[in-house]
């Protein structure tokens, strides 16, 4: 990831970036910042224990589809290598880690809530959130929205027979 390959792929000059951001470093962390508060657009304010299974539905669905939008297309990119690297590279901090974890948590408390045991719930969170982030992954390598929105669709109906036996 550098300043030129970036700024080509956002089309601006590479000045203009060191410009505003001052480092590489700088740059990235602006970027990763924003890159987590898009997927958290979607949970701020929302009390998902209160929705019943198709009011969960609606909204990851309505959340999966945000996700997808143009605009965030290169901060998906940009999330996945900042995820890998996470792990290997403690200059990059743990943001990805950490809104990944904030989603497992949400599902998995939203699991228990309806009576799921806790290991059941963590396998079935991890499930939902992990697809979801392969489906994000295949979006990114295809650019096939309409494909990747029913591969979603499908999986979650399957995801809650699966966690609801029906």
């Amino acid at each position: 990831m550098t300043f030129r390959s970036l700024a080509n792929a956002l089309g601006v000059s590479t000045y203009s970036f060191v410009y505003h951001f001052g480092s590489r470093q700088e740059m990235i962390d602006a970027i990763l910042e924003e890159g987590v508060r898009l997927q958290q657009e979607s949970i701020a304010g929302v009390d998902v224990n209160s929705f019943d299974r198709d009011q969960f539905a609606a909204w990851y669905k309505e959340a999966f589809r945000h996700s997808l939008r143009e605009t965030n297309r290169t901060g998906l990119r940009l999330q996945f290598e900042a995820g890998a690297l996470e792990p290997i590279d403690p200059d990059i901090g743990k943001r990805i880690t950490t809104s990944f974890s904030e989603w497992l948590d949400i599902v998995d408390e939203w699991l228990e809530t309806r009576g799921l045991d806790t290991d059941r719930a963590s396998i079935l969170s991890h499930w939902l959130v992990d697809t979801a982030a392969g489906l994000h992954f295949g979006f990114l390598l295809t650019g096939d929205e309409d494909t990747t929105v029913a591969a979603f669709d499908v999986f979650l109906g399957a995801f809650l027979r699966e966690a609801f036996g029906d």
